[in-house]
Order: C-alpha cells, then structure tokens, then sequence
C-alpha cells in the first residue's frame, strides 16, 4: 500500500495559499513542480548549468521567505517566474562587469547570454530551436507555451506591455516556422503545445 500525499493533488494556487499559512510541504511540492521548468526557463540566460542551478535554489528561497506576500488571486507561476525574472537580472547586471573586464583582458568575445539549454532533448526539437531565437524569444515562448501564461502573465512577468509581449510572440513563432520549415513547423507546433497560438493571442 502506497502512501497517500494530499499535497499531489492540490493546484499550485491551493498549495501556496498552505505554504502562505506555514506549511512548508506544501511549499516543497511546489518546488518539486517547478524544479525543472524553472532550470529550462533560466538556463538560456545564465553561463552554465550550475548558474542555472543556483539561480533556481535562490529563487525558491527567496519566494519562501516571502511567502506571505504572495497574492492569491493571480498564478503562482506568475509570481514565480516574475520573482527568477528579477534575480536573473539582478544576477546579469552583477556580474556584467566582472565578465567585460575578463573578456577584454584575455582578448575573447563576450559569451552569449542566450546559449541554449543541453539539457534532455524534447521529442520534436521545436525547444531545441526555440533556444536559438535568442533569449527574449525563447522567453516567451517558453512562457506562453511551456508554462500556458496568457500575454498579460508574460508582460507581467517579463516587465512589457502586452502589445509588446504579442509582437514578440509573433516575431518568435515566424522565426521558428522559417527554421523549421512550414510542414515541419506546423507538425512540430501541435506536437510540442505551440498550436492553436493565433487565437489564444
């Protein structure tokens, strides 16, 4: 006989609402949840694995110690990745500096802020490209489509009008489309979650 966990079966909102009251398993079935859609969604923008890995830990951290700020009435994964949006951020313009000066000394490029995540390869390899758009297109995507956020949760969470939000969706599933190929791109579309996206915008 299996252990019944109550906690699998809530919704995130549920959740964090007991996280909110002082359950902290509930906040660890959160995390369970998150732990890798938020490494897949970070990767992109940080220098390694381990970065990712990192930031992932510091963001969970930082929405326990602030649980009680979290507002029930929008998304859990709202707040979550508006909260790694700004710690990536904060995380980028820290370590800006350091990273110039080391390039121009050794005399290297700059690495690119939006190298792909190598992690396990999705069946289709619409992720696989999707990561090669450049960072703000794999964002929205990833948010869109990964995580099922309408356009006013991205610009919520990316810090953009939602005008802006469409316009980059629009520019990131064309820009996938031409690497894919039209046939290729509407299979692969359907497939990984990306259908259906003109009426849904």
């Amino acid at each position: 006989m299996t252990d019944h966990d109550p906690a699998a079966e809530k919704t995130d909102e549920e959740l964090a609402r007991d996280a909110r009251a002082g359950s902290r398993r509930s906040f660890e079935e959160l995390a369970c949840r998150y732990k890798r859609r938020l490494f897949a969604y970070l990767r992109p923008r940080l220098g390694s694995d381990e970065d990712a890995e990192d930031m992932v830990q510091d963001t969970f951290l930082k929405l326990y110690r602030n649980i009680g700020s979290y507002d029930p009435a929008y998304r859990f994964s709202t707040w979550l990745y508006t909260s790694a949006n700004r710690l990536a951020i904060d995380s980028f313009r820290k370590n800006a500096v350091a990273r110039d000066k080391s390039a121009i000394s050794s005399g290297r490029d700059l690495p690119d802020p939006a190298v792909g995540f190598e992690g396990e390869a999705d069946a289709t390899g619409v992720w696989a490209a999707a990561r090669t758009l450049g960072t703000d297109r794999y964002r929205v995507l990833w948010l869109r489509y990964g995580e099922d956020m309408t356009v006013e949760e991205i610009a919520a969470v990316i810090g953009r009008s939602r005008l802006a939000v469409r316009v980059l969706l629009h520019r990131a599933r064309t820009s996938l489309v031409g690497l894919l190929g039209p046939g290729a791109g509407r299979a692969a579309q359907a497939r990984s979650g990306m259908a259906g996206q003109a009426a849904g915008d």
